[in-house]
């Protein structure tokens, strides 16, 4: 069957061409873009402004490596804030700390919730509905304001890029990051999808990197391939102060989280030790976003 359509996406002067078999949703949002569709090479994916954002067939490839090092380096998070509930499938992996008391999500785009609610079962298996879990449908920046000092013992920022004419262009300043660390306890942790890992291009991670650094003195690396996105991804941890990231129970941590596909013990010391080109790339001095 030939298919219905084809999503190009374009990028530092390479395109990738995403087959579309079935096309299960397609809007205009308030804020972006949104397809979900059936894709012949990875199988039903979510487009966000043309940019792919998961498949089915490697989604755990990214939920997990954002989620678990720095949630297990943690040890015991209870209150966990979460920047991007999207796909639902960021509070799936949240969820399977079982340390955790509630999780709370904010959202800017509701269409997006409703069709990955409807439509994307397979990430977030219910993790919407669980009553540990609150999500609310208003800018990060404006819910950060209404919460008191040191309320979250981790926030994960899965936010989508910072293309011009989206909903995170402007977002990842020292501003913003001064907020999420008055909102984390002294020992809180902070995650965030940082982009590609590219050694021809690597200004956008150090940038980003550079900036998270002008207020967590602690900054670490994780990595991870991710297929359908053909592309090195980059994940940022950072804290207040440094937390021990081989800890003598790392296995029993580990072992305590159920369903697990992709992290493990030697996954964990991987995904935090990348090869030395990417750990030259990475330590470049980057531009320092402020508002």
């Amino acid at each position: 069957m030939s298919p219905s359509r084809v999503i190009r996406e374009e990028s530092a002067g390479v395109w990738i061409d995403f087959e579309l078999d079935e096309i299960i949703v397609e809007q205009r949002t308030r804020h972006q873009d949104l397809v979900i569709a059936e894709t012949a090479a990875y199988g039903r994916a979510l487009f966000l402004d043309g940019m792919i954002q998961s498949a089915v067939s490697d989604e755990m490839l990214y939920h997990e490596p954002l989620i678990h090092p720095a949630l297990v380096v943690h040890g015991s998070p209870r209150r966990v804030l979460v920047g991007g509930a999207g796909e639902g499938a960021t509070l799936r992996e949240i969820l399977r700390h079982r340390s955790v008391e509630q999780v709370v999500g904010f959202d800017l785009d509701s269409d997006v919730i409703e069709a990955c609610r409807a439509h994307l079962g397979a990430w977030h298996e219910g993790a919407f509905d669980d009553p540990r879990v609150e999500v609310r449908l208003q800018d990060i920046r404006e819910g950060l304001a209404t919460e008191a000092p040191s309320s979250f013992d981790a926030a994960v920022l899965d936010l989508t890029e910072p293309v011009t004419g989206g909903p995170s262009v402007g977002v990842l300043t020292v501003e913003f990051f001064e907020e999420i660390a008055r909102v984390l306890t002294d020992d809180g942790i902070v995650v965030l999808q940082a982009g590609e890992l590219s050694l021809t291009d690597p200004a956008g991670i150090c940038s980003t990197r550079s900036t998270l650094a002008e207020v967590f003195p602690w900054v670490q690396l994780v990595y991870t391939f991710v297929p359908s996105f053909q592309a090195i991804w980059g994940f940022l941890v950072a804290s207040p102060h440094p937390h021990d990231l081989n800890p003598p129970d790392l296995a029993a941590r580990i072992e305590g989280l159920q369903g697990l596909r992709v992290y493990d013990v030697d996954r964990h010391h991987s995904m935090l030790n990348p090869p030395r080109i990417f750990r030259q790339a990475f330590e470049q001095d980057g531009v320092i976003v402020r508002s």
